[in-house]
């Protein structure tokens, strides 16, 4: 579960009210009673729906009906119902609205990715880097769990990922070995991936101790090629494709052998198309 903390509902919020809604205060709006309905244009995997009800409830509305993350939804499905006070209803209606449009966008497409690269192979992983769009993490990750994926990397805390980058400072993938058992030593229970350009460099990693190779851009049929080599040295060593992978390559490398393919393409998804209704509620 990726936890929204009440500070980010209310920084959602702010960020589209920091001074109140002249518009609606100026119409007087307060005091009248109205509804929203969110309902799906296309098919689509819901997301976000659970913050969205946070948002409602937070500006005093009554939430009527909801469905969950990862809900496939087909055209005129409903996402969300609420009622309330006019204005409470103006004031969220675009940041709840483009918030699950968005998220809603990048399940679809993971979701498309998972389907597409587990036809190849069942048993493959959809992966998504931390490359998402700046101060959006949570939401990202929320929508690549939703769709089937999971979080290749949540921050530089979590993971012990060595790129060449790193190996510049350490004496290249020829001390590579020694490098992987100083860092073992430290992290005993994290396991150790490293990132390979060439099929060369990979059987270094495979040499090495490492527990995954990360292969940057590789093409399927080189990957494939890498896959078998690596394995004969360390037939329990996960393989990763990475760089560039996308709905028109993903059932490909799954296909060549990769464990897990390791994308950002899924972050950059046209938002779900969602329709919003507000109607006034006439008492009697």
């Amino acid at each position: 579960m990726i936890y929204f903390t009440e500070n980010d509902i209310d920084r959602l919020i702010e960020d589209d009210v920091p001074a109140g809604d002249m518009t609606t205060t100026l119409l007087d709006l307060s005091g009248k009673k109205g509804s929203i309905s969110l309902t799906a244009r296309n098919e689509m995997i819901a997301c976000c729906t659970e913050e969205a009800v946070r948002l409602y409830k937070k500006v005093g509305l009554e939430v009527c009906y909801s469905v969950a993350s990862g809900t496939r939804l087909q055209t005129g499905d409903k996402l969300l119902e609420a009622r309330g006070d006019a204005s409470a209803i103006h004031l969220i209606w675009r940041t709840g609205g483009a918030m699950i449009e968005f998220a809603s966008g990048i399940a679809g497409r993971t979701r498309q990715l998972v389907s597409s690269a587990q036809a190849e192979n069942p048993s493959v992983s959809v992966a998504g880097t931390r490359k998402h769009p700046p101060f959006v993490k949570k939401i990202a990750l929320k929508a690549l769990v939703a769709g089937g994926g999971v979080p290749h990397r949540t921050g530089l805390s979590d993971t012990v990922l060595i790129f060449r980058e790193h190996l510049l400072f350490t004496g290249g993938y020829e001390e590579l070995p020694g490098v992987v058992r100083s860092v073992r030593q430290k992290q005993k229970e994290r396991k150790i991936v490293v990132e390979a350009h060439t099929i060369e460099e990979a059987v270094m990693v495979a040499n090495s101790g490492a527990d995954a190779i990360q292969l940057e851009k590789l093409s399927p049929e080189r990957f494939a090629e890498c896959a078998g080599q690596c394995r004969a040295i360390n037939p329990g060593i996960c393989m990763i494709a990475a760089g560039a992978i996308n709905g028109t390559n993903a059932a490909a490398y799954a296909k060549a052998g990769a464990d897990v393919l390791v994308t950002s393409w899924i972050y950059f998804a046209p938002p779900a198309d969602v329709k919003s209704e507000i109607l006034p509620i006439i008492l009697a």
